[in-house]
């Protein structure tokens, strides 16, 4: 499963980027303001060939993927896409293997997302992310601890923190739904909430029941942010 997310992946992203010329390949990308669009796609290229060629020390560090660009710094996009291309089906079966992180796949998954976003696309096709999308945010919510507690009702599905009364039994669960805070909301909008892709105001603006404190601190997985990230249609 897990590989062929990597695969649809790549290829929505070589098409979205493939004949961009220099104006757009120069734009700045909202979600990573340090990066343009060629920076990005270099950083997706340079994992890739970095993945087959194990080199992985410092994975998935800022210094890694700096490295990364300035490696590939120069080189046009098709060249670029092309050494992809060569690489893309070792990283999907060392994705698929567990020989690296399933992180490499969701870092193409967000940054894919970061790549629509900036270049003014739709929303990337649900089959595409959604499945691997799932575990992520059932590792988060279920790794969320403490006095208050969380539901999230998105794609069908629910999730709850583990201290959540639907969670356990006893004394201590109305204390709990005392505290609980509910929240409804897109699927795609969540997944990139997860990764830091939306700011505070953006995800109070998501459907609460209950607080949204301090989950907008609590709930992006790399910190909050406060700078507006653009929201593209649906596919």
């Amino acid at each position: 499963m897990l590989d062929d997310a990597y695969r649809s992946a790549h290829g929505r992203v070589a098409a979205l980027v493939t004949g961009l010329g220099e104006p757009e390949l120069a734009w700045t990308v909202p979600a990573c303001p340090d990066w343009t669009v060629r920076d990005l796609v270099a950083h997706l290229v340079g994992t890739a060939a970095d993945v087959t060629a194990r080199r992985t020390e410092g994975m998935p560090g800022p210094a890694w993927a700096a490295a990364q660009i300035a490696r590939l710094e120069g080189r046009p996009v098709a060249e670029l896409l092309t050494e992809w291309e060569e690489h893309a089906p070792g990283t999907a079966e060392a994705i698929e293997d567990r020989r690296v992180p399933a992180g490499v796949l969701h870092d193409l998954l967000v940054h894919e997302g970061d790549l629509v976003e900036a270049l003014g696309a739709s929303q990337p096709p649900w089959d595409g992310w959604a499945n691997a999308a799932r575990l992520v945010v059932r590792q988060v919510v279920r790794g969320i601890r403490g006095s208050h507690s969380l539901v999230v009702r998105s794609a069908g599905t629910e999730w709850r923190s583990p201290d959540d009364p639907g969670e356990r039994r006893g004394p201590s669960a109305g204390a709990a739904a005392a505290t609980r805070s509910t929240v409804t909301v897109d699927f795609y909008e969540l997944y990139r909430g997860l990764h830091s892709r939306r700011s505070r105001a953006q995800m109070r603006r998501w459907e609460w029941d209950g607080s949204p404190e301090p989950w907008v601190d609590a709930l992006p997985m790399f910190g909050p942010r406060d700078d507006e990230q653009p929201v593209p249609l649906p596919g």
